[in-house]
């Protein structure tokens, strides 16, 4: 379930992996590329259990300025900036 939909996101054009660095910024995995609050949107699509973790995990994309595309998987919803629409 939680690989079919990664896959079904990637075809939208979320091909990058994000991580979240402090309360504030995330992180481009691919590119190392920093994106503090002011220069990203994040979206929760989705909530998954994820069986390898025995936890559900919060799916949200995320654009940057710079026009990367991708999802950041975590294991809370990330309220400090998100659109739930």
């Amino acid at each position: 379930m939680l690989t079919s939909r990664l896959t079904q996101l990637h075809s939208e054009g979320y091909i990058y992996d994000f991580a979240l660095k402090g309360k504030n910024t995330v992180m481009c995995l691919q590119s190392n590329a920093i994106a503090d609050k002011t220069s990203f949107t994040v979206k929760l699509v989705d909530q998954i259990y994820d069986q390898l973790c025995n936890n559900y995990q919060y799916i949200h994309i995320i654009e940057t300025d710079c026009g990367e595309k991708g999802i950041l998987m975590l294991p809370e919803i990330y309220f400090e900036k998100i659109m739930l629409n």
